[in-house]
């Protein structure tokens, strides 16, 4: 079994247990295998958004349509997301719902963070106000007076961990620096 393929199964292991211990807030819908990506659909429940209705205003939603995309090459690549329904946020692209959740990451980086991470987006804790992240610049314009919005933190358990799917150099190996002498 490659490292992708482990590290998959173990992303979806945590999902589920993640799911588990916040009952109500988050619920695992399927997981899909396409050829350039799989996907785990999950619903983010009481994490207020918000969305532009029609005429143009802001209208407040609580749950969110989630699809957390691993491509071909994680996890050298980061985990994306896309929101089913795109959310007003400077972060947010307003047309296929792409949210930019990593100013940098680590090919460590799971499912957890990435929920995490989401849920300070759409709810406006956090944001990125440099060029190369912003997809809606008028969200940056907009009055933030009455922000950051509310949600109810996801819960994780102690024993929420990955299991290793790489070596690791016992604890007594030294390093060296290898030398051309």
């Amino acid at each position: 079994m490659s490292v992708r393929a482990r590290r998959l199964d173990n992303e979806w292991k945590l999902l589920a247990q993640l799911a588990e211990h916040n009952p109500g807030v988050l619920e695992v819908v399927s997981r899909e295998t396409l050829p350039d990506a799989d996907v785990f659909h999950v619903i983010l429940h009481r994490t207020s958004a918000l969305v532009l209705g029609d005429p143009p205003r802001l209208m407040e939603l609580a749950s969110h349509a989630i699809a957390f995309r691993y491509l071909s090459f994680y996890p050298s690549v980061p985990i994306e997301a896309f929101l089913t329904t795109p959310v007003f946020h400077p972060n947010v692209h307003p047309e296929n719902g792409f949210v930019c959740l990593w100013d940098r990451f680590s090919s460590g980086d799971t499912i957890v963070e990435a929920i995490r991470k989401l849920q300070q987006v759409v709810t406006w804790e956090l944001w990125n106000d440099r060029v190369e992240h912003v997809m809606q610049p008028e969200a940056l314009e907009w009055d933030h007076a009455h922000l950051p919005l509310s949600f109810e933190r996801l819960r994780s358990p102690v024993e929420l961990r990955l299991q290793p799917i790489y070596p690791v150099a016992p604890a007594e190996s030294r390093r060296r620096r290898l030398s051309r002498d």
